[in-house]
């Protein structure tokens, strides 16, 4: 293949032009709602990113955490039925910010930052299929996770983070603000947008990552 044809990485591979032409599309056609998390997407994609077979994005391989991992998995936006079904199941509404999250991407994975999904195996097929790495499960955050939370059930959990070593802090939804909390139920920080609750958690998470990165491994950025 002609040499204008491929793009180097710092890390001396080869990323096809056509492939990150695909992953910018992809993540150009984001909401700007969600301009932090594709700013992110796009700063790194330049180490060794590729699209799977199930159209998810996986951007900044990240082999010295596992041969697999990446820094970032943006997963396929959820079947426009699901939110219903999810709702079904469980008496409870999905926040219309979330949903439309949903329908845009069904979960990610940023760094040590999880936003969770309508996982698909479980509403395609009724059954949490173990061979493949999904989002994190909405279904399951709001009828088990959230009970490690000392929080008004009634509140939509639909993420977190790692906190400490040893804790995570989950996100929540009350019907006025998302929060951030503590498992003893203490409020870390809060946020009237969802937009802005991105901005704010992925800086905190790039952060955390960037202190893991190995100092003989050199990464690629577009600032």
């Amino acid at each position: 293949m002609p040499a204008q044809q491929k793009a180097l990485n710092v890390g001396g591979n080869y990323m096809e032009t056509s492939l990150i032409e695909r992953i910018l599309q992809k993540v150009d056609s984001y909401s700007g709602d969600y301009l932090a998390l594709k700013n992110q997407a796009k700063k790194y994609l330049r180490n060794n990113s590729i699209i799977d077979n199930s159209e998810t994005l996986n951007i900044l391989h990240r082999p010295w955490v596992a041969p697999f991992n990446w820094g970032l998995r943006l997963y396929n936006g959820a079947d426009k039925n699901w939110p219903d079904q999810f709702e079904q199941k469980t008496l409870r509404a999905i926040p219309d910010f979330y949903k439309d999250f949903l329908l845009e991407i069904n979960g990610c994975f940023i760094y040590d930052l999880s936003l969770f999904g309508l996982t698909p195996s479980i509403f395609s097929k009724g059954t949490l299929d173990r061979t493949q790495l999904q989002c994190h499960d909405l279904l399951t955050a709001n009828t088990d996770w959230i009970q490690n939370y000392k929080v008004d059930k009634r509140n939509f959990h639909f993420g977190g983070r790692s906190y400490t070593f040893s804790e995570n802090i989950g996100y929540f939804f009350d019907g006025n603000e998302i929060k951030a909390l503590r498992s003893n139920g203490r409020t870390i920080k809060s946020w009237q947008s969802f937009s802005v609750f991105l901005d704010d958690e992925i800086r905190e998470a790039e952060k955390i990552m960037i202190k893991g990165i190995p100092k003989a491994v050199k990464i690629s950025k577009e600032e």
